[in-house]
Formats: structure tokens, sequence, C-alpha cells
């Protein structure tokens, strides 16, 4: 059995866990097909809606008390829509270590934790925006309880991060914010590629979190790593599912640099403590990245973020790989 600070431990781990899959996709993003248009208009105003499930959801005006399932939401929400129509986000708002918003969600009411409908019971949302990572039966229990709930494909690269964006703004009925929001992501990475330029040899990395190193076919940081003009390491692997690295092909990958976030989870991570675990591990020392010492440390908030804040992790990672061409 589990007890006191070991249990506390546990929950730390599944928390992380959890919350790094919902947000990079690296562990289990599925790279399903996405509707071209979700949205079809209505007389007076009204739109009708149809989400990741195939499910209508019609609206005869822009919904006003919103509730969010999710971190990624609660940040698109935050710049698509007036806070006073935003009725509830997630517990990890609040949190800095992984949160781009804290400061602007102090003034909404409510937070709803992981998919339990507890947390929504009461509120009388006029809709509810949750990831298809959560089991079927959550949103099912939801929608029993005649609630109109919207499940949306967790994306898992920067197209997949745009066109969600585009489609919750259809959703809320703010499609023209949300193409302005994509713009200005666009122009944000353009600016970063101007920068870096022509690059004759890319720097080599690999992402290492208290959990380990994972490998999986499709991820925001691979596309972090792509629009930064550095090169993810595991991507050469080639294997037919997400797995856990070992030691040993970790060291076969001979990465430049280590990159680590600086969420401390459960407040017994914290990233010095990693960095230090990692140059102290011999087998890593043989590395480039051990033998000089290299660890990127980028925001979580930035790095794990499904949001426009991805944008923040691509100008991270680029001025930590090439500082010389961000003077």
């Amino acid at each position: 059995m589990v007890m006191g600070k070991d249990f506390n431990k546990f929950l730390g781990a599944i928390k992380f866990l959890v919350v790094f899959v919902i947000c990079v996709g690296v562990l289990l993003c599925a790279g399903c097909s996405k509707k071209e248009s979700p949205a079809e208009n209505l007389k007076e105003g009204g739109y009708t809606v149809t989400d990741f499930t195939n499910t209508k959801l019609t609206f005869s005006e822009k919904p006003k008390r919103i509730v969010s399932m999710s971190i990624g939401t609660d940040e698109i929400l935050l710049d698509l829509v007036p806070l006073n129509r935003i009725l509830s986000v997630t517990y990890l708002a609040d949190d800095g270590g992984i949160s781009n918003i804290v400061e602007r969600v102090k003034s909404i009411p409510h937070r709803t934790h992981g998919s339990t409908p507890e947390s929504v019971i009461g509120l009388n949302p006029d809709v509810v925006l949750i990831s298809d990572f959560f089991p079927p039966e959550s949103y099912q229990t939801l929608r029993e309880m005649g609630m109109k709930v919207y499940v949306y494909k967790t994306p898992s690269n920067f197209e997949e991060i745009k066109a969600s964006i585009l489609e919750l703004a259809q959703v809320v009925g703010e499609l023209e914010k949300g193409k302005q929001m994509v713009a200005e992501m666009d122009a944000r990475i353009q600016k970063v590629q101007e920068k870096l330029g022509d690059i004759k040899e890319k720097r080599k990395v690999l992402f290492m979190h208290a959990m380990g190193a994972y490998y999986s076919p499709d991820g925001t940081f691979s596309d972090t790593c792509r629009l930064a003009g550095v090169e993810d390491v595991t991507q050469s692997l080639n294997y037919s599912q997400t797995c856990t690295l070992s030691q040993e092909t970790i060291v076969q990958l001979n990465p430049d640099s280590f990159v680590i976030g600086d969420w401390n989870f459960d407040g017994e991570h914290s990233p010095d403590t990693l960095k230090e675990e990692l140059l102290s591990n011999q087998s890593y020392m043989t590395t480039n990245a051990g033998k000089n010492k290299s660890i990127i440390i980028i925001p979580s908030a930035h790095l794990l973020t499904c949001s426009q804040h991805f944008v923040l992790g691509v100008e991270d990672m680029a001025k930590a790989a090439y500082p010389e061409k961000f003077p």
C-alpha cells in the first residue's frame, strides 16, 4: 500500500504523466484526420458545429457560459473570448509551471479537475469543451446530464494546433479572432525562420524528463525542433509504436544537448535535480551532451502547450540552440 509521502509522490507522477500526454501528445497522439469545416451557418445568427465524435451541436447565439476541461483549451479561450464568457477553466491554469495564463484567469470563478463530471455539475454551461484524450464515458456522462459537449482532437503538431484554434473559434462564434491568432503565430514562426537562415549543421537534441525519454512518431516536441532548426534525435528511430527509450538507446542517439522543462510537478522534481542526475550519469557522459555539459532548460509552459503559446517554445529552442543568430 502507498501511504503518506510515497502516496504524494505517486499522485505527482500521475499528474505529470497525464498532463504530459495531453499537452505534448508524445505518448498517445493519433494521426486522425480533421473535418475541414465543422460549422454551418443558420438563420438569424445561429450556427451548428460538428465535433470529433461526429456529434452536432446547434447554437442560437454565441455561448456565454463556456467550460474548458484542458489547459490547452484554457489558453486558447483567453485569447478568443472575453473573460466574462468563460465560466470555468482547469485547475492547471493556476499552476505557473505549466500555465501561461495564471494572472489572467484569477477572475474566472470555477475550476474543473480532470474529466470528472462532478466539477461541472451545477454550473449550467452553454457548452463544455473537452479533449478526445479523455475516455468516452466522461463526455457521454455529461451529455446524458443534458449538457452540450464539444469533443475535439488533441493536436500533435503545429498545423494541428492552428486547426484546433480555428475549430474552437467556430464553436464559440469567434472565427475571425481565431484567424487573427493563427496569423500571429505564423508571423512569429516566420521571424524565427528568417533569423535562423540556412543552418549547415543542425544541433541534435533529446527531450528528457522525470519519467525518462520517450519515442513517439508524432508529437509537438518534434515539431518544435523542426521549426527551431534543430533535430529531435528520436525521429531517426522509426519505431512502429510509442515506447520508452533505454539508456543504451539514448547513448547511441548521441544528442548534442539534453532538453528539459522547468515544471516541478510534485515539488520534488526540480530542473536542477534532473540536470544533476543527467550530468552524474556515467553512460550519458559519453554523449556529446554529457561531454559538453549541454542541457537546455525551457519553460514547460512553452514546451508542453498545445495552444497559441506553442510559438514561445519554438523561439526558446532556437535561441538556446543558436544564440549567435539572436543577438
